[in-house]
């Protein structure tokens, strides 16, 4: 048991090549976002917008996946692993955009969630709290805090306390390198701790059924002095509402 954990403590600390190829597996990803972001129109389906996302991976290089892309909009957003259908997108959707590309082998992975032409009071505090929940795991880790199950408990207490602890239905993070969940786990109850040299995702999430659901997820470098932010997305709700 221990010669694993060793093996899986020696992967998660990356070269500097092995995050070059996951920094541009990263910026591949964020490109077509861009470019999804400007096809959003009423009408839309869920479908249409995964076939364009896949598509533009081809076109921007990329033939392997980190994983099934996941699209959804309207009350679909409540569900963490929503296979795209045939909803169609309304004024006032929230929408979830969940994607990543490989490069050499190495993942990206990033979560953005969005407000098409509006945003009501509700949808608003939700995801305010969602964006502080990630801000106090970041500051923690900038501060040097290392242990997994204290940074999980740190967003699960707070979503909670807003609320309600059934909200939050996911772990905190996961490591990312050549395959999409790699060691360390940022979840309840985790003994991990993360190496410096290591790839985390940060995504907290609150969903709410018949409602919907916000995710946001960046990846991020642990660095000595604390971390390096990998994703170059804003996350501001401002940024958030599509006009």
């Amino acid at each position: 048991m221990k010669k694993t954990k060793l093996l899986h403590e020696v992967r998660a600390v990356k070269s500097k090549k092995e995050l070059e190829n996951i920094i541009r597996a990263q910026r591949i990803s964020e490109q077509v976002l861009s470019d999804t972001l400007k096809i959003l129109k009423i009408g839309i389906t869920e479908v249409e917008v995964d076939k364009f996302i896949k598509k533009s991976f081809i076109k921007y290089g990329v033939s392997i996946l980190s994983f099934t892309p996941i699209v959804s909009f309207g009350k679909n957003t409540a569900n963490i692993h929503h296979t795209p259908g045939k909803s169609k997108l309304k004024i006032g959707d929230m929408m979830m955009f969940d994607i990543g590309c490989t490069m050499n082998h190495y993942c990206s992975d990033m979560t953005r969630t969005y407000f098409f032409r509006k945003i009501n009071k509700r949808q608003e505090k939700i995801y305010l709290t969602v964006l502080e929940a990630q801000e106090k795991v970041l500051n923690k880790i900038k501060n040097g805090e290392r242990r997994a199950k204290v940074l999980d408990k740190t967003a699960r207490e707070f979503l909670s306390k807003k609320f309600g602890a059934s909200k939050f239905l996911h772990g905190l993070g996961h490591g990312v390198g050549t395959v999409i969940h790699e060691w360390p786990n940022l979840k309840k109850g985790s003994e991990d701790i993360l190496p410096i040299g290591c790839v985390m995702t940060v995504e907290p999430g609150l969903y709410f059924k018949n409602f919907g659901g916000v995710r946001i997820e960046d990846m991020i470098l642990i660095t000595k002095n604390g971390y390096k932010n990998l994703t170059k997305v804003s996350k501001s709700v401002e940024s958030a509402i599509l006009k």
